[in-house]
């Protein structure tokens, strides 16, 4: 199946489509060729070569190889005292700094992105985790009595995930992306199944944040975009 991603095509001003699975190379550049103009992105299993070639063939480019990790929610960390819930104040303290802080992400990493696609993507994203139009909670770190950095929860069933974090530029060295990860982990662990998260290959920094905090690797998957 490939639809239409209505979110993303109004953050970036033109069409923004998701390929299934199940669609096949070919059916996904028929469907190009006859969108001028349009944005198409897909995920592709690290080891389903064959796919990833095949999309590769009809225009279809890697531009980030993404790392899913999980973590047993048994002995969870304590929830550290600078970490509270996201409140309507906070809105927008969140949106700029998640306009502001990212850039390793499958937008970022794509030179054929418009530019500043990438972080109106994020910074959208991040105001509809603060203000619960998306996921069931937004941790705020405080520093000196303002937002410093965030984190958005998704659930899936039993299972909670990371849907994004991140720290101002100005704030970092602080210790606070990892109060943020292991006051996600204390809240949370108590009635989850699992507790996930996803980040980048590129992201080595995060990795090593996660690893310490418990997580181990569980999948890896290509993202692949294509403009026309």
């Amino acid at each position: 199946m490939i639809a239409e991603d209505a979110w993303l095509t109004e953050v970036v001003g033109r069409p923004f489509f998701r390929v299934g699975d199940a669609v096949t190379a070919a059916e996904a550049a028929a469907h190009a060729d006859v969108h001028l103009g349009a944005s198409y992105y897909t995920r592709v299993p690290t080891a389903d070569t064959p796919r990833a070639a095949a999309l590769a063939d009809a225009g279809f480019r890697v531009v980030d190889c993404g790392v899913t990790l999980e973590r047993d929610p048994a002995d969870p960390p304590r929830a550290p005292a600078c970490v509270v819930r996201a409140r309507p104040d906070h809105v927008e303290a969140v949106a700029r700094i998640g306009g502001e802080a990212f850039g390793m992400t499958r937008f970022h990493l794509d030179p054929g992105m418009p530019p500043g696609a990438a972080d109106r993507i994020k910074a959208a994203w991040a105001r509809n985790c603060a203000t619960g139009a998306r996921g069931v909670a937004t941790l705020v770190a405080v520093h000196d009595g303002a937002p410093a950095g965030f984190l958005s929860v998704m659930a899936a069933g039993d299972d909670y995930v990371i849907d994004l974090v991140a720290v101002d530029a100005a704030h970092r060295g602080r210790g606070l992306g990892r109060a943020l990860v292991a006051a996600f982990i204390a809240g949370f662990a108590p009635a989850a199944r699992v507790l996930r998260v996803g980040t980048q290959a590129a992201n080595i920094a995060s990795l090593r944040l996660y690893e310490s905090l418990g997580f181990r690797m569980a999948s890896t998957a290509y993202a692949m975009h294509r403009h026309t």
